[in-house]
């Protein structure tokens, strides 16, 4: 009996610090805030379950998880093509005083998140380029680009969701290699930077965003 009540009692102190360990998890592996799942709901169903059917942790499986994820995924993200522009039901006004203002400077968010650049001459990513070539740098790029697991290293710091890190990857691997130049990592930290300021996210890299060294690559 004792060992019943102690391991009850172990069972409601995990528990009870779940929130401490989910912060330990996030520190040591640099997943995502985003990517845990709801603490208070996930405590209620910790509580009618039995640990001693839970398995044991198996290292290689983690370690097999880190290598998928450094070298995998980045491979992978350059073979799917580009999604399908998702179509959103959106109240426009249309004819009357407020026809063709869309496609002016006083258009609804105009100048704001992705379209914030879309009327220059220069390329916007370049405004914080130094900050992000000196990030670049730290890693030590080979031949002038880094590798998938060097740039993830970098984005979990923006504490966003997996999902929204691998679409800003797919958005910045503009040649598919699995790798990002200083051009391409410029972009991602720029994405980054406009998806922490609460906007949307592009499907598709609209021109103004694409590094003018890419831009004869891409038909623009």
């Amino acid at each position: 009996m004792p060992s019943v009540f102690g391991k009850e009692s172990k069972k409601k102190e995990l528990i009870k610090h779940l929130g401490n360990i989910f912060t330990e998890i996030e520190r040591e592996y640099g997943v995502p805030i985003g990517d845990f799942p709801d603490l208070h709901e996930m405590q209620e169903k910790l509580m009618h379950h039995d640990f001693t059917k839970f398995h044991p942790l198996k290292k290689p499986l983690l370690d097999a998880v880190d290598s998928m994820l450094a070298n995998d995924i980045a491979k992978l993200m350059a073979m799917i093509p580009q999604e399908q522009i998702d179509t959103k039901e959106e109240t426009v006004v249309k004819g009357g005083a407020f026809e063709g203002v869309k496609e002016s400077p006083f258009g609804y968010m105009r100048g704001e998140g992705v379209d914030a650049g879309s009327l220059d001459k220069e390329w916007i990513v370049d405004k914080d380029r130094a900050k992000y070539d000196e990030m670049f740098d730290t890693m030590e790029p080979i031949d002038g680009k880094i590798t998938g697991a060097k740039a993830k290293s970098e984005l979990v710091k923006s504490k966003l969701p997996n999902s929204v890190l691998g679409k800003i990857w797919k958005l910045s691997d503009l040649d598919r290699d699995g790798m990002l130049d200083s051009d391409e990592f410029a972009l991602a930290m720029h994405l980054v930077q406009i998806k922490l300021n609460g906007h949307d996210l592009p499907q598709q890299l609209p021109d103004h965003l694409i590094p003018p060294s890419k831009r004869t690559v891409n038909g623009s």
